[in-house]
């Protein structure tokens, strides 16, 4: 029950024991560009979907170091760790990071993001970069009107769904996004290394343009779509080799998601996500977020630092269940609780509760 990883569906720990395939050839490129397309279903997006055999952090780094020139502002929707270390992305790829800062467990309002951005000399080509669900504080946002007015500005919209896609709804097209960066091992429920990104038009016309002035091989999208370009005629439609079982993972775990179809789902992490507060919330626990930012995949806690590490333990040692602890600021304040594919489910809520109360009883 952490905010990922999560467990797969035992459907999808099954295609990890098939035969491993070559990660080129007729075959595999039918499963990858069968995967692919399932993506983009649930990215919502025409797009250009990749799978890039790298950790969700990584591919956020992708998007700074092909975005963000040297010298360039870059604006960033600070509210929590993992927006944090996107200022550092920015600050690697020699960007200026201009900050766009809410309370923690909160977020932003349009209003915030207009005064930052009609404050800049001149935003055209310039990128900003949101989190959507922020698994530190428990806060999650509708990115659509902060982008849309980003894109009248001739901006980059960038936005981090790691911890939101197969469980909050995303919708790239209708946002303007056009980095999107999603992830297996949350809320879709697959296994962490195969990670989702999707693409728009205006960033592969972007980065054609700076050819030669990303400092990557690896993560240069130049270099992708160039073997996207001339690899595909041979089934190799990526710069590198593919973890392929991990990919054939995601695609069950996708077409799983897509078989109990979107909405359905949404509103199963809302329900998961719902009872699980209430249930927190009827044995003493204060919430940390925000109720108008209420994630559908996270839930936080206020605790007491004289009894969190203990909680945790005992969870684990007499009931086999695992929550998060605070990160940053918030460690040894908060405990997470993650909702997220398979754990989103009313059996693992309500035992999560139970087993939560009886703890509790014995620490506090």
């Amino acid at each position: 029950m952490i905010p990922g990883p999560s467990e797969p569906e035992p459907e999808v720990l099954a295609e990890l024991s098939l035969p491993i395939l070559p990660h080129y050839g007729d075959k595999w490129m039918a499963i990858y560009t069968e995967t692919l397309s399932m993506l983009q279903k649930v990215f919502r997006t025409k797009n250009e979907v990749l799978i890039l055999p790298i950790p969700g952090q990584l591919a956020v780094e992708m998007a700074a170091l092909n975005l963000v020139r040297k010298g360039d502002d870059a604006v960033v929707c600070v509210a929590g760790l993992f927006s944090d270390s996107i200022v550092d992305a920015i600050k690697v790829a020699g960007g200026t990071p201009v900050l766009v800062s809410s309370q923690l467990g909160s977020g932003f309002t349009l209003e915030q993001v207009k005064a930052v951005v009609d404050g800049m000399k001149d935003p055209a080509g310039k990128a900003i970069f949101l989190v959507q669900n922020e698994t530190s504080t428990g806060a999650a946002l509708d990115p659509g009107e902060i982008f849309r007015y980003c894109k009248k500005k001739g901006m980059l919209t960038v936005l981090d769904a790691i911890s939101a896609i197969g469980g909050i709804d995303v919708r790239t097209d209708e946002w303007q996004v056009d980095f999107a960066i999603g992830y297996a091992s949350k809320a879709l429920g697959g296994v962490n290394g195969a990670d989702p990104v999707a693409i728009s038009q205006t960033v592969w016309d972007e980065v054609k343009r700076r050819k030669g002035e990303v400092h990557s091989t690896f993560l240069d999208l130049n270099v992708w779509r160039e073997a996207i370009d001339v690899d595909s005629s041979w089934g190799h439609p990526h710069p590198t080799s593919m973890p392929t079982s991990l990919v054939v993972a995601l695609r069950k775990a996708v077409s799983m998601a897509l078989e109990e179809g979107l909405e359905n789902r949404y509103q199963r992490h809302a329900s998961a996500a719902k009872e699980m507060r209430e249930g927190m919330q009827d044995f003493g626990l204060e919430i940390f977020t925000d109720a108008n930012y209420y994630s559908n995949t996270v839930s936080v806690a206020r605790v007491d630092a004289k009894w969190e590490g203990e909680l945790r333990k005992r969870l684990v040692s007499d009931y086999n269940i695992m929550i998060a602890g605070g990160l940053g600021s918030l460690k040894g304040k908060v405990i997470r609780v993650g909702h997220m594919g398979t754990s989103a489910k009313p059996e693992k809520i309500r035992t999560t509760i139970a087993a939560m109360e009886q703890v509790l009883k014995q620490v506090r």
